[in-house]
């Protein structure tokens, strides 16, 4: 088969541009792939931190096994502290950035050499690891620059600070807690010196049960139980205190005894006869509601309230002077009526 000058010329065009492709991609993609050290500065006073920042460009589609720094990056140079490994893009949407931030220090003058570091990866489909060399730095650490020229002075004493509040609270609530135990410590000892109790006992006055009686009766009404209907609970507790009054004020145990059993006890005592109807009146309005439920009238329901207080009014004890007028009368009255004959 005889080519034409045409076709070879083409044939020669295509070997030349695969050849180049050849060349050129992977030179390409190994000058973008990369890795790096930089410092914020080269050269810092003994004591004091930089900046390290670790950085590397590789595909997206390959594994990158991240350095491990330990504490120390050499004899000289310390790790302070060290951020997480950042992601960033780049201007080439299939390569990405990976970078990390080292705090180091030095207390060492001189020139320090921060060794090279190296990230190893691995490609997409391939089981052998790689390896990019960031090269390594410089760092001069200087010492303290001192003039001669001065003279040698004292070293300045601690600045004092002005106390707040939150630095003196303590001290005021130690001090006031202090003082109340003095206080009650000292209240004890003199209650105790003076032969007194060590707490003031307060005595209540207790009102005789007559007073009491009618105390509760006039709350009893002010409490208005029969005008909203509730019947049942305004005679418990109207005959409830009767019950009570009779047994404080007169002993008869009308707690435990039925309307009967309290009329004959209240007739064994000897009380004030005008005070009997209005105390029977009481006890049986107050069955025929607890237990018959009858429905008495206004009229009804207010005069059971005026009995109860005429009734304690009635038999309540008399002041000494009142009973000893009514003995002195009663005498009187039986020496008119039984005259002595000579």
């Amino acid at each position: 088969m005889i080519m034409t000058k045409n076709t070879r010329n083409f044939l020669s065009v295509g070997f030349c541009s695969i050849l180049l492709v050849c060349i050129v991609l992977p030179h390409g993609i190994a000058s973008a792939q990369k890795a790096s050290l930089s410092l914020d500065t080269s050269s810092i006073r003994i004591g004091e931190q930089v900046t390290l920042r670790i950085n590397a460009t590789l595909p997206k589609t390959a594994a990158i096994f991240w350095p491990v720094i330990a504490d120390t990056l050499t004899g000289n140079i310390e790790v302070v502290s060290r951020s997480k490994v950042d992601t960033n893009a780049t201007n080439r949407k299939d390569f990405i950035s990976y970078s990390q931030s080292l705090r180091i220090t030095s207390f060492d003058t001189g020139y320090h050499v921060i060794p090279s570091i190296a990230v190893d990866f691995r490609y997409s489909g391939d089981t052998a690891r790689q390896q990019l060399l960031a090269e390594g730095l410089y760092l001069k650490v200087r010492t303290v620059e001192v003039d001669t020229t001065r003279s040698i002075r004292d070293i300045k004493g601690p600045m004092q600070a002005p106390l707040t509040l939150a630095e003196i609270l303590p001290y005021v609530g130690i001090v006031a807690l202090a003082g109340i135990i003095i206080g009650i410590i000292w209240y004890l000892l003199w209650r105790r010196k003076m032969n007194k109790p060590l707490f003031p006992v307060i005595n209540r006055v207790e009102l005789p049960p007559w007073q009491n009686a009618l105390l509760n009766l006039q709350d009893l009404e002010n409490r208005k139980l029969w005008q909203s209907g509730k019947l049942k609970e305004y005679y418990t507790e109207l005959t409830e205190i009767i019950r009570h009054y009779l047994l404080k004020q007169h002993s008869i145990e009308a707690m435990e005894m039925i309307s009967d059993e309290i009329m004959d006890a209240f007739d064994s005592a000897n009380l004030s006869t005008e005070a009997r109807p209005k105390l029977l009146q009481i006890l049986r309005q107050a069955d025929f509601v607890k237990f018959a439920k009858a429905q008495p009238t206004r009229e009804e329901n207010s005069q059971s309230m005026t009995f109860a207080k005429m009734f304690v009014e009635e038999t309540k004890p008399l002041p000494p002077e009142t009973e000893n007028s009514s003995k002195k009368t009663q005498t009187v009255q039986t020496e008119v009526q039984n005259p002595i004959q000579e």
